[in-house]
């Protein structure tokens, strides 16, 4: 008989802004409007494409963002790529435009 192994409990700081967003209601405080998915922007530029990838960041980082979209009725994504574009307006701003040399694409007859 395999033993099952048990996951353990992970607290995110982050999951208590309902309590936060309960407290302010109980004593008249505005909130936040929630936007729903269908509403929210991507954040992304007009036919940009997306790429996926993995970052690994402190788990008061990690709080702060989950923290900051939740408050503010938008997705991680989209509070990390403002992120970005900001830190990247301000290194254009110090140091030149980043000019991208734009992809090459060859012709499939020439690999296969």
């Amino acid at each position: 008989m395999e033993s099952k192994r048990r996951k353990k409990a992970v607290v995110n700081p982050a999951n208590d802004v309902n309590l936060a967003v309960d407290l302010l209601e109980t004593t008249g405080q505005p909130t936040a409007p929630k936007v729903s998915e269908s509403k929210k922007s991507t954040g992304a530029a007009p036919n940009s494409t997306s790429s996926h990838h993995t970052y690994i960041i402190s788990d008061e980082l990690d709080a702060k963002i989950k923290f900051i979209a939740e408050k503010e009725g938008f997705n991680i994504r989209e509070v990390v790529e403002k992120s970005f574009r900001n830190t990247i307006s301000a290194y254009e701003k110090k140091k030149g435009p980043i000019k991208l040399k734009p992809k090459k694409k060859g012709n499939i007859d020439d690999i296969f």
